[in-house]
């Protein structure tokens, strides 16, 4: 078995660039209104819960918990260094695993997708989650696969929120197998879904990867149960055994994070605070306040189609010498969607290159 340590590599992704694959969109104040702004304020105040125990065991104690100020981990995806997340291998423990594809390589882990693991485990095989959470999408109705690009955006998966502004992602399970829903909190270990025949593929494999609010992969390691300490980046031909004392001693919040404040800089929106990341309670109210350009007279919030087009719901909320705030509240029917904020001219028709992705529950 071979076991490496991370590798520090360079990768030119931008986010505008890799995000727009996801979204183009151009609309104005004629879309229907879906998301109000609302009187009153949304969270109620509500307390941030303590930090849990990290065990005396941890394998990475500094890094057993991500940090609590989400973050686009854009310097990790510019250096290649591996965000601080503790994560063990996704598969059931003791039994020796084929990595087929890792990190930069072909054909498919390049680009935005350049940061992921291809685990090579028969149609059936239990996911583990690698890291605690909550889970903030499931997908399990499809049954469609094949080899070419086509079948790309028919496969299953689960996403984790971890915390910090990362996401670990889980691709290709099989129809009908999830074991958990939006909103579920899990540990290190516990059942996801199984492995099964759905998207891009040309046989079995479970396709691992941790991303960015923008569905971008940014470098990740995993727990070493041989070496200790949390830098295995298994590549192509390495066998790997999950662990399930690594299971046991990995810690986490439980908590949904928000989406990193700097995250529609490219809009105009130089700060945003409030707007949650990825999971969206519907009617909820959510209070959202930022900095602008001194010279942007109102903040768009637009809720889009999760594959682009127009948008299904627009608020425009006023800006005044560099600062906007309003409360938005999210009454659309339950399914995934793109969320922007862009800074605007009084009138302006709006046009986004890119959105976040949320799932609204």
């Amino acid at each position: 078995m071979l076991h490496r340590t991370i590798r520090q590599r360079r990768i030119d992704v931008s986010r505008a660039t890799a995000a727009a694959t996801h979204l183009v969109v151009q609309c104005s104040i004629a879309a229907v209104l879906l998301l109000a702004v609302d009187a009153c304020d949304g969270d109620g105040g509500a307390t941030t819960p303590p930090d849990p125990v990290i065990p005396a065991d941890h394998p990475c104690p500094d890094r057993a918990l991500p940090p609590r100020e989400p973050s686009l981990w854009l310097d990790a995806l510019a250096s290649g260094a591996p965000v601080p997340l503790a994560m063990a291998l996704p598969v059931p423990p003791g039994e020796a695993v084929r990595v087929t594809q890792g990190h930069e390589q072909l054909p498919t882990h390049v680009g935005v997708d350049a940061f992921a693991w291809d685990f090579d485990v028969p149609v059936g095989t239990v996911v583990r989650a690698g890291a605690p959470g909550v889970v903030v999408y499931v997908r399990d109705d499809s049954d469609r696969f094949g080899a070419d690009a086509s079948y790309q955006g028919d496969a299953n998966f689960v996403v984790v929120d971890v915390g910090g502004g990362l996401y670990t992602t889980y691709v290709h399970l099989a129809r009908g197998s999830a074991r958990v829903g939006a909103g579920d909190v899990v540990s290190a270990g516990d059942a996801l879904a199984d492995t099964g025949l759905s998207g891009r593929m040309t046989g079995p494999h479970l396709h691992m990867h941790v991303e960015n609010a923008w569905s971008q992969s940014v470098p990740a390691a995993f727990v070493d149960p041989v070496a200790g300490g949390c830098e295995l980046d298994p590549d192509e031909g390495d066998d790997v055994v999950a662990d399930a004392a690594s299971f046991a001693t990995l810690v986490g919040r439980g908590a949904v994070t928000a989406i990193a404040a700097d995250a529609f800089a490219d809009l105009g929106v130089l700060e945003a605070d409030g707007l949650p990341g990825r999971l969206v309670e519907a009617g909820r109210a959510y209070r959202v306040s930022g900095r602008v350009a001194a010279s942007a007279a109102q903040v768009v919030a637009l809720l889009l189609p999760e594959d682009g087009g127009s948008a299904v719901a627009t608020v425009r909320m006023a800006a005044k010498d560099g600062r906007f705030s309003g409360t938005l509240r999210l009454d659309a029917p339950p399914g995934r969607y793109g969320l922007a904020l862009a800074a605007a001219e009084a009138g302006q028709a709006v046009s986004v290159p890119a959105a976040i992705r949320v799932t609204v529950e």
